[in-house]
């Protein structure tokens, strides 16, 4: 359990509960079925004797939308009152130990006192990346006609959407090589950190909002779909960005400020 903080929802698990919850609610899926669902995927914890941990978590959540489940309730007063967890905190330090303590209390209060009306949840947009597929090579191009390249190794099919995976590939020039070459180009390969190797730079492009520009509003241009290219839609990536911070990105790499494979504002390396 990776924690940040004292609050409930302040560590990696009991942050996941709660999300898978609420996806579950907004695909429509009916109370009882998403709670089920969510206990069937986290049933490690009662196996390893962290109950404590899902019913707590998945209570708090229920709460915040104004559907808290009497067994729930039931299973997550009995891990408050018994202290569930509470070792962990009490190495951590006295101070830690009486905010989670605090924390859990807060908790207790919410979930016996007034329950919120039912919340309806709406699935967040989803974007579309049909256009562009495994082979597609697009260019980047400043306003000096430096021209960078990247080419779609496979589309990654998300909840969110559909997302391209983009290798950046290792080449710089004024205009875009034949297909053959294209076809034959390594991607740029990504600057090692501690414990980690050396990798090529894979780029997950995403659309996080309706109105954020797609790639042909940020500059980039298809130069060619390679034929026959294998799709490797599951490829894993090590940076994350949108259409516009991937442009000023390679504005910065075309100009020498910044070397590819360190996007700043974007999530990475992974």
């Amino acid at each position: 359990m990776g924690a940040w903080g004292t609050g409930i929802f302040a560590n990696d698990t009991a942050a996941d509960i709660r999300g898978e919850y609420r996806e579950h609610l907004e695909d429509q899926v009916p109370d009882e079925d998403a709670t089920r669902r969510v206990v069937e995927s986290f049933a490690y914890l009662l196996r390893q004797d962290n109950a404590g941990e899902l019913w707590m978590a998945l209570a708090a959540a229920q709460a915040q939308v104004g559907r808290l489940d009497d067994g729930v309730l039931a299973a997550a007063l009995v891990a408050i009152d018994q202290g569930s967890g509470l070792d962990v905190w009490a190495e951590a330090g006295p101070a830690d130990l009486a905010q989670r303590v605090a924390a859990l209390q807060k908790l207790r209060h919410q979930l016996t006192g007034p329950q919120p009306e039912r919340k309806k949840l709406r699935r967040p947009w989803r974007h579309e990346e049909t256009e562009l597929a495994a082979g597609d090579v697009l260019s980047y191009a400043d306003d000096q006609g430096r021209m960078t390249l990247f080419r779609v190794a496979g589309i990654k099919r998300a909840r969110v959407g559909d997302m391209p995976c983009l290798e950046w590939l290792d080449w710089t020039g004024s205009s875009a090589p034949g297909a053959r070459q294209l076809a034959l180009l390594a991607p740029i390969q990504a600057p090692a950190h501690p414990g980690m190797p050396q990798r090529p730079v894979i780029d997950h492009v995403h659309r996080f909002r309706k109105k954020d520009p797609d790639w042909r509003a940020c500059g980039f241009v298809l130069v060619t779909r390679l034929p026959n290219w294998p799709s490797n839609d599951e490829l894993q990536p090590n940076f994350s960005s949108g259409w516009r911070a991937l442009s000023i990105t390679a504005q910065d790499h075309l100009s020498g400020k910044q070397r590819a494979g360190i996007i700043p504002g974007v999530t990475g390396p992974r």
